[in-house]
């Protein structure tokens, strides 16, 4: 899909930057946009102190106490694409109920998967994190601004293969 295929003010003012990994604990203290992800950051730079990023299992569900609503969880496949495996309420809810567990990123409507392909595998690749600021690019769905952060998790095997995202909603611009 074209920016010209969005609807008007939505994603083409919008991108997802990545972030070196060992930044994460630096870069929070002085960062405005991290306001309010302090306590799953810590979760990470935690990993990250001990010498490598998280493996799922290690992960509490509990930990996330508050953000359940606000989180998906997905399995990153090598083409970059996503399997959306735990959806939040509000997250849902965000996206008009068209985002559900079991489906791939590439299915969502409005967007062209393509876009963020790149960003997906530069974090499976390992050594980033992402962040993302903008609207939801759904025709209707335009007025809700929010932030995500995009953080990495590993397998038993000890391969990038999860990826958790944490979204806050924000006033649109």
């Amino acid at each position: 899909m074209a920016e010209a295929d969005y609807p008007p003010g939505t994603q083409a003012r919008y991108k997802a930057s990545l972030h070196e990994l060992g930044n994460l604990k630096q870069d929070m203290p002085g960062d405005p946009a991290w306001k309010g992800y302090a306590r799953i950051v810590s979760i990470w730079v935690a990993a990250l102190d001990a010498g490598a990023l998280p493996k799922r299992a290690q992960l509490s569900f509990r930990g996330f106490s508050g953000w359940h609503s606000r989180m998906i969880m997905s399995a990153m496949e090598e083409n970059g694409d996503l399997q959306f495996r735990l959806v939040g309420e509000d997250v849902a809810q965000m996206f008009g109920n068209d985002v559900k567990a079991g489906m791939r990123f590439s299915d969502l409507p409005y967007f062209t998967f393509e876009d963020y392909a790149d960003y997906f595998r530069a974090i499976r690749a390992d050594g980033v994190f992402g962040r993302y600021s903008g609207v939801v690019p759904f025709k209707g769905r335009e007025h809700k601004a929010f932030d995500v952060l995009d953080l990495p998790a590993r397998n038993e095997a000890g391969d990038v293969a999860y990826l958790y995202s944490f979204f806050r909603p924000k006033a649109a611009r």
